[in-house]
């Protein structure tokens, strides 16, 4: 059976190995905690990693580690614990900053980073990201309580993008 905390874990291990510099749980997983889960294959892990030399971003330090730790891929999931984990490395300012942000929360007893609200919103409105899905997901956040109206203003009008 799939443990998620055991998964959080081992990300958790990746950062304290020097594998990632920083990450936070995204996607469907990250709205567990300010919204009602979706139904999801995958955990989303958005990555920051230690300094390159050049301009192609390589994941193959995270997949070695991986596999030194015994945990299998799968296409480009490795899966640990029986979770399917997609490590993404930021990709741009507004996922750089949303790593940054993120906040520290607990599941069942383990620390991870989660990507706030207001971040999520604008990931998934991007124009490259944004689907009916995503849309969907993005109103739903936007009614939440938890939402910081202001804070979500300033970083859709900043990163330019729209609702």
């Amino acid at each position: 059976m799939a443990s998620f905390e055991n998964t959080l874990r081992a990300v958790n291990a990746m950062k304290q190995a020097g594998v990632i510099t920083d990450y936070a749980v995204a996607g469907a997983m990250a709205l567990m905690f300010w919204i009602e889960p979706v139904p999801t294959f995958d955990l989303d892990v958005l990555v920051l990693l230690p300094q390159s030399t050049g301009p192609i971003v390589s994941l193959q330090p995270i997949y070695e580690w991986a596999a030194k730790q015994g945990y299998t891929s799968d296409l480009e999931h490795i899966v640990i614990d029986g979770v399917p984990v997609q490590f993404l490395p930021s990709y741009s300012d507004l996922a750089d900053e949303a790593i940054q942000t993120a906040v520290d929360r607990q599941y069942r007893g383990v620390d991870i980073r989660v990507v706030t609200p207001e971040y999520l919103i604008a990931l998934y409105l991007v124009p490259s990201a944004r689907t009916l899905k995503r849309q969907e997901r993005a109103a739903a956040l936007r009614e939440s309580a938890m939402i910081d109206h202001e804070r979500l203003a300033d970083v859709m009008t900043r990163f330019h993008v729209e609702f």
